[in-house]
């Protein structure tokens, strides 16, 4: 992925050499060019699930199911998807960057642990529990994009992008001192 992204922005900073402003933009798809991981947060979720029975409306059983799992999720950019401005200062020590927008992609359930609380014998649990499991990724969706919208976790991504295009500049003989980043917004 880095090899990919690598070139594509030392040929942004090769087209900026002149010294004068200069802007690069690429709003078509480059062949290869994906994703770029920027921070990644792995949070425990803890969630219980109580499934009553009842018999012309009174409670006659009730069962429990507890779900603890660490999720991880990962916060990027999807240059498939989105495009990305470069400018340059004239004196070509600061760069302007406007990022695709952050995304969060599906989380990645590392462990999860299931217990019964509350058992019931006309509730079958462990089929609640299966079925509860099987929609897990997508319950834990929200909580990602939850955690997009906290300032740390942009604040996390603009740190590491900074580094990486200032990084790049170094390996580049680039005399970029200065990264200035705008994401821009998910279209709705």
């Amino acid at each position: 992925m880095c090899r990919v992204l690598i070139p594509l922005l030392l040929s942004g900073l090769l087209f900026s050499c002149a010294k004068q402003t200069t802007r690069v933009s690429y709003p078509e798809k480059f062949e290869g060019l994906t994703q770029l991981v920027l921070a990644s947060e792995t949070k425990t979720m803890v969630f219980t699930d109580t499934t009553v029975q009842k018999v012309l409306g009174i409670k006659i059983s009730s069962a429990q199911v507890k779900v603890t799992s660490s999720v991880t999720f990962d916060f990027y950019l999807d240059f498939d998807k989105d495009d990305y401005t470069m400018k340059y200062s004239a004196s070509g020590d600061t760069l302007k960057f406007t990022a695709p927008p952050l995304r969060v992609k599906k989380p990645v359930i590392n462990s999860t642990t299931v217990s019964y609380p509350e058992k019931s014998f006309l509730i079958n649990e462990q089929d609640k529990a299966v079925r509860k499991l099987e929609k897990l990724t997508d319950e834990f969706m929200d909580e990602g994009e939850e955690l997009l919208k906290k300032g740390y976790v942009k604040e996390k991504c603009r740190e590491m992008l900074r580094k990486y295009l200032l990084d790049l500049g170094k390996k580049s003989g680039y005399p970029v001192k200065t990264v200035i980043i705008t994401f821009q917004e998910i279209a709705a």
